[in-house]
């Protein structure tokens, strides 16, 4: 396997590295300048961004801060572009990092926001249609209610949670607070219709089998009752076993007087003991099946509001 060299990685090619010091002969006793080894300032590609107007950056080493008025893409994106108020900080490291098959941007090139090409990023807008700009996969309904508000969006090649003492993921609006009659509304003051909206797992982005997850406690207890619906089929099974054995019994002795007298006890059995006991375990099952299987019931196993794939 070739050596990678240090341009490879980001640094101006016509910038010696040490390796290209040791390959000359020369004796490396310090850290060369612009190298980036043992974290030392390196020497980037230089690139530019077009800053929009009025906005507030910091910007060192290929990682920026933009506080302002920041679009998701060129100056005529987002809803800053026809004039409305949308304050926005955006962390970026890496400007079109995966830019020409992961060479990033040519020496002097001037770059937009690209979440597709951007190394990683935390985007906290006021006012974004946060699942278009990153392309994201969803229910059009659910887009929809994504559209205009605000949001925050982190993308990386990984993205960790991490809490110690637990990590919790809650929609809806919060407890307690003086917010009116109908409890906290959204960025705009409006309304949050869904008492309970969805949390979607997607992974793929591609939501064309996303179903509802199963429900632990109530999946457990449809399945303790389809157990017990199950045993009073074997009842009613073993019970016409044992009656056609009686029955086998009376027709193995003789094939003459002995039929009348076998034949009532085995189909007042078969009534009660047989027919009875299914009548019973199919009303069971149709219960079963209409408490845990239909989205009209509390006992419904499927959950409404975690979707996944």
């Amino acid at each position: 396997m070739a050596k990678r060299k240090f341009s490879d990685l980001g640094l101006n090619p016509n910038f010696p590295n040490v390796q290209d010091l040791i390959d000359q002969g020369v004796t490396v006793n310090k850290v060369p300048a612009g190298s980036g080894l043992m974290n030392t300032p390196n020497t980037p590609i230089s690139t530019g961004y077009q800053t929009p107007p009025g906005a507030y950056p910091i910007n060192n080493m290929g990682a920026s801060i933009m506080v302002g008025a920041i679009p998701p893409m060129g100056l005529s994106s987002g809803f800053g572009a026809p004039g409305a108020n949308v304050p926005t900080v955006d962390l970026v490291v890496g400007r079109a990092a995966a830019a020409r098959k992961g060479q990033g941007p040519t020496e002097g090139s001037v770059v937009d926001n690209n979440f597709g090409t951007d190394a990683a990023r935390i985007y906290i807008s006021r006012l974004t249609d946060i699942d278009r700009h990153f392309g994201l996969a969803g229910q059009a309904s659910a887009n929809a209610n994504a559209m205009a508000r605000s949001a925050v969006a982190i993308k990386a090649d990984g993205v960790r949670i991490i809490g110690r003492e637990g990590v919790k993921i809650v929609t809806g609006k919060m407890k307690g607070g003086a917010f009116g009659p109908h409890g906290e509304t959204n960025s705009l003051g409006g309304r949050v219709e869904s008492p309970a909206p969805k949390i979607e797992l997607i992974a793929g982005n591609n939501y064309d089998i996303v179903q509802g997850v199963a429900l632990g406690e109530k999946t457990r207890d449809s399945l303790r009752e389809l157990h017990e619906i199950l045993q009073d089929l074997w009842s009613a099974v073993y019970n016409f076993i044992t009656l056609q054995t009686g029955w086998d019994g009376v027709v193995g002795v003789s094939p003459l007087p002995h039929y009348p007298a076998g034949a009532a006890p085995k189909s007042m059995g078969n009534m009660t003991m047989v027919m009875s006991s299914l009548y019973s375990t199919r009303v069971n099952l149709m219960t079963w099946n209409h408490n845990y299987t239909s989205p009209t019931q509390d006992t419904y196993i499927v959950s409404r509001n975690v979707r996944t794939n």
